[in-house]
C-alpha cells in the first residue's frame, strides 16, 4: 500500500555492484495479481535478473508465487519436499501447521525452492528463457539471511567476473550547487561516473567505476579520489561507511581526551550520536539537556551571560561548553543552543544554531542558519557540532588548540 519504508531494496542494491551486477530499476507494486504480473513482465523484459522481496506468506494477499506463475504461464503445484520441510519447522516449535501454509510449498516447473532458515516462507529460484527470477521473503532478517547464506553465492557463480566499485565521499559546508561548481570538470571523466546526493549530514559525492577485478577498479578510482580531494580538501570529512561520531571517537581515544556536552535545541541528539559508538564510555563523560534558561544557569552557565546576550547566542553556547567541561571534569566541552522551531525565539529566526567549544581554558564558537525544519535543524546542528569537534581534534594533534 506504499506506507511501509522499503529497506530491502537499498540492502540488495549495495550488494550488487561488487558482483558486477548493475541495478536498472526498483519497483514497488501493490498486492493485486494484475498489477504484479505487469510489474514482473516489465522487469523480465528489460533485465537478465529480477530480484523480489515479499509476498511469499500463506495469506490471500501474498501473491508473488501466483504472479510469477502467471507471467510464465505455468501451473502451481505442491512440492512434497517443500511441504515436508514446512511441516518439520512447525513440529520443531511444537505446533501444528495451519492448512493455509500449504500455499508456501507451491512450486512451478521452472522454480526450485530456497530454504528459509529464519521463517516459514521458502524462496524461489526461477530460470526461464536464460533469465533468472529470485523471490525472497519480505522480513529484512529473513531476506538478509537467505541472501547471504544461499542466493549471493549462486549469483556470483554466474557473473562474468567484472565488478562495479562505488566510493562515497562525505562532505560538509557546501550545498549541491556550490559543490557541483567546484568539481564540474570531473563530470567529464570517461573512466568514472560521478553523482551527488544531498543528505541531512551533508552532500555525498559518489564515484563509480567498472573493471574486471577489484584491483583494476581501485586503480581507476585512485586518481579520481586525488582530484576530488584537490578540489574539495577540507570539505571532505569521511568516506563510505565512516560516520563522524566514529571518527571523533577514534581521535578522542587516540589522543587520550575526554568529552562532555550540554545541549538545548538538539534535545540530547548529540549525546545520542556519540554513544552510538561502542566503547564511547572510554572518552564520553556525559551530557546534559538544559532546555530552559534556568536549567542552563543551574548547571553553571552564567546568569549574566544569559541575561545580557540571550539564551540563543554565541556567548551562551561558549559558556555552556565551559560549564559542562568543568562540571564533568572533561578535557573538552561542547555547547549547543539554537532555534529548532516552529517559531522564532528572542528575535532569532528558526534554524539559528550556535555551537561552542571549550578546551584548556580557551573558547570558540560557530554560528549557522539552517533551513527552518525542526527535525532537520536538530540533525544538522548535532552533525555540525561533531564536525567542529573533529576540526578541533585535528588542530590539537597539529599543536593548535581553541582560538
Amino acid at each position: 500500500m506504499g506506507e511501509l519504508v522499503d529497506t530491502n531494496s537499498p540492502y540488495l542494491a549495495a550488494k550488487l555492484p561488487p558482483m558486477g551486477i548493475e541495478l536498472q530499476q526498483v519497483t514497488q507494486a501493490r498486492d493485486d495479481i494484475g498489477v504484479l504480473i505487469q510489474a514482473f513482465k516489465q522487469a523480465f523484459e528489460r533485465s537478465d535478473l529480477v530480484l523480489t522481496t515479499g509476498g511469499l506468506g500463506p495469506t490471500d494477499d501474498d501473491l508473488t508465487r501466483e504472479a510469477i506463475a502467471g507471467l510464465l504461464g505455468e501451473i502451481l503445484q505442491v512440492d512434497s519436499q517443500s511441504l515436508d520441510h514446512l511441516q518439520d519447522s512447525f513440529r520443531q516449535r511444537g505446533a501444528t501447521m495451519p492448512s493455509v501454509n500449504v500455499k508456501q510449498a507451491y512450486l512451478i516447473p521452472s522454480a526450485r525452492s530456497i530454504i528459509n532458515t529464519m521463517g516459514t516462507a521458502p524462496g524461489w529460484w526461477v530460470e526461464h528463457q536464460r533469465k533468472i527470477i529470485v523471490a525472497m521473503p519480505g522480513p529484512p532478517l529473513e531476506l538478509q539471511r537467505m541472501w547471504e547464506g544461499q542466493v549471493q553465492s549462486q549469483l556470483s557463480n554466474l557473473t562474468s567476473g567484472a565488478v562495479i566499485l562505488t566510493r562515497s565521499f562525505k562532505t560538509h559546508g557546501l550545498g549541491e550547487s556550490a559543490l557541483n561548481e567546484l568539481i564540474a570538470p570531473l563530470f567529464q571523466l570517461q573512466s568514472a561516473e560521478l553523482g551527488m546526493y544531498a543528505e541531512p549530514q551533508g552532500v555525498q559525492v559518489r564515484v563509480r567505476v567498472r573493471a574486471q577485478n577489484n584491483e583494476d577498479a581501485n586503480e581507476l578510482i585512485y586518481p579520481v579520489e586525488a582530484e576530488l580531494r584537490r578540489y574539495l580538501g577540507r570539505y571532505i570529512w569521511g568516506v563510505d561507511d565512516q560516520t563522524i561520531e566514529e571518527e571523533v571517537g577514534k581521535e578522542l581515544k587516540r589522543q587520550g581526551l575526554t568529552l562532555a556536552v550540554m545541549e538545548s535545541c538538539t534535545g540530547g541528539l548529540l549525546a545520542h550520536s556519540i554513544t552510538q559508538v561502542p566503547g564511547s564510555s572510554n572518552y564520553f563523560r556525559g551530557g546534559i539537556v538544559a532546555y530552559s534558561d534556568d536549567m542552563k544557569v543551574n548547571f553553571g552557565v552564567g546568569s549574566s551571560v544569559v541575561r545580557e546576550y540571550g539564551a540563543v547566542s554565541p556567548q551562551v553556547a561558549q559558556d555552556m561548553a565551559r560549564a559542562v567541561k568543568h562540571l564533568f571534569g572533561a578535557d573538552i566541552g561542547v555547547g549547543i543552543t539554537g532555534v529548532a522551531g516552529p517559531e522564532e525565539l528572542e528575535g532569532n529566526p528558526v534554524g539559528t544554531v550556535h555551537v561552542g567549544l571549550a578546551h584548556n581554558g580557551n573558547l570558540r564558537h560557530f554560528s549557522y542558519l539552517y533551513p527552518p525544519h525542526r527535525s532537520s535543524v536538530k540533525q544538522r546542528a548535532s552533525m555540525q557540532a561533531l564536525l567542529e569537534l573533529s576540526n578541533l581534534l585535528r588542530q590539537l594533534d597539529e599543536g593548535n588548540g581553541c582560538d
